[in-house]
Order: structure tokens, then C-alpha cells, then sequence
């Protein structure tokens, strides 16, 4: 009798569980998989492509400029951009490890784009010196140096329009961000729970 009074066994716990509905069926599993690693693969040879494009254009304004405020803010967004190819590019496009289930590519997907948005967004705080650099020298985000005419704003204001404009855009990019963040948590938690 005190053989029935004991802790239940495993199999007992299991088969207590109460069975709910699977949220995703395995098929669409595998084809959300083999989307992502295209997306991965795609990504990884746009950002390869593009880059010399965007260094190229960074180096010939380096080439070309003259004023030292608008050298340092040049030189600092190409280290920036430098740095971000690199960390993003490194590894290569992430796929499926053979044999891995999965869920478990979903869940390594999702951390990492997770963790990416965050640094991302960090990245996006790195621009903020080279914004004011630019600003400071007389460069594009000045309102003189975009043919800004004094309309309506009062006529200090003219000269800070172009950098309010891009320090919204930065916030917007960084709030962007964020909210991709807070969607590959949630994923991360969606998939943990099945």
C-alpha cells in the first residue's frame, strides 16, 4: 500500500499532461526554415555587393572634401559602416547545421536576429558624432549648405532644420530596431512553448 503512496512515476507524469494543439505543424516549420536561409543567403551577398559600392563613394568624399569637420565625420561613418559589414559578414549566412532539428535553427534564427537588433541599434548611436561632425563643418546637414531659404521657421531655426530631420530619422531607425527586437522575442518564446 505505501508503494501507491509514493512519488508518481515518470510515465505517470507524462501521460498527466494535458495535451493542447500543436500551434504549427511541421511542414510549415521546415518551409519558415528554408525561407530564412534564403533570406540569410540573399542578404549576406547584398550586403558583399554593396559594400565596396558605399566605401568607394566614402573614400572618393574623403578625397574630395576639404573642411576637417566634414573629414572626421566622413572618416567616422566609414569606420562605422567598416565595422558593421564586418560583424555582420563574418560569419557567413546563417543555415541549417545537417542534422539539427528545426526548432532549434528557428530558435539560433531568432536569438540572432534578437542580438543583432540590439547591437544594431547601438550602431545607430555610433552615427550620432558623425551627424553633429557634419553639422558643425558647414556640411550636407546644414541648412545653407542644402540651399535651405528661410521661409515661415524663424532664421535660426533654418540652420538646425537638417539636423532635426536627421536625428528623427535616427530615432526613428533606432525605434525600428528595437521593435524588430521585441518580435524575435516574442518568436523565441512562441516556439520554446511548443
Amino acid at each position: 500500500m505505501r508503494g501507491n503512496e509514493r512519488e508518481p512515476s515518470y510515465q505517470d507524469l507524462w501521460k498527466s499532461q494535458e495535451d493542447g494543439p500543436m500551434q504549427i505543424t511541421t511542414g510549415e516549420v521546415r518551409a519558415r526554415v528554408r525561407k530564412y536561409e534564403r533570406e540569410n543567403v540573399l542578404f549576406y551577398w547584398v550586403m558583399l555587393g554593396l559594400t565596396p559600392l558605399f566605401v568607394a563613394v566614402f573614400i572618393y568624399n574623403l578625397i574630395r572634401l576639404r573642411q576637417p569637420w566634414l573629414i572626421a565625420a566622413t572618416a567616422w561613418t566609414l569606420v562605422t559602416l567598416c565595422y558593421v559589414v564586418w560583424r555582420l559578414v563574418r560569419k557567413g549566412p546563417n543555415r541549417m547545421v545537417p542534422g539539427e532539428p528545426c526548432v532549434q535553427f528557428l530558435r539560433r534564427e531568432f536569438e540572432g536576429k534578437r542580438q543583432g537588433s540590439i547591437w544594431l541599434r547601438r550602431f545607430v548611436l555610433l552615427l550620432i558624432p558623425a551627424v553633429l561632425a557634419s553639422w558643425w563643418g558647414g556640411g550636407p546637414l546644414r541648412g545653407k549648405a542644402l540651399g535651405v531659404r528661410p521661409s515661415w521657421w524663424p532664421g535660426l531655426l533654418t540652420e538646425y532644420e537638417p539636423l532635426i530631420v536627421t536625428a528623427l530619422v535616427l530615432a526613428f531607425i533606432w525605434f525600428a530596431f528595437w521593435r524588430e527586437g521585441r518580435k524575435a522575442e516574442r518568436e523565441i518564446q512562441r516556439l520554446g512553448k511548443e
